[in-house]
């Protein structure tokens, strides 16, 4: 089993790269390997109850439903979160520490940056 770590830095709502993070962590769990996705500097906007379909958008919603069914661990940056006033998340998301997200991220055998 290896333990997959992808990174989530982007805005959602520009781009369809995160949906895309978020599918493909879900594929990433077919295989019995521990998946993990950290939501990084503007990323942790993807975890905040927003409205894409305002802008012709995607919601993630669905994807982040799975990730949780499967167990698979949601973290993001508790100071970028902060920095940014999130308080509300759709998911089951931690928030950690820069020095237990570093640690998770060097203990990671493959690391996906989106």
């Amino acid at each position: 089993m290896k333990n997959i770590t992808v990174i989530v830095r982007n805005l959602p709502l520009n781009t369809l790269r995160n949906a895309e993070a978020l599918r493909m962590s879900v594929g990433l769990t077919l295989k019995d390997d521990k998946v993990t996705v950290l939501f990084l500097d503007d990323g942790v906007w993807n975890t905040t109850p927003l409205d894409p379909s305002r802008i012709n958008g995607q919601s993630s919603e669905k994807e982040f439903k799975i990730l949780n069914t499967l167990k698979c661990r949601l973290l993001a940056d508790k100071e970028a979160a902060q920095k940014r006033g999130i308080t509300s998340f759709i998911s089951k998301v931690t928030l950690l520490e820069k020095e237990e997200i570093a640690r998770i991220i060097a203990d990671s055998d493959l690391v996906i940056p989106y």
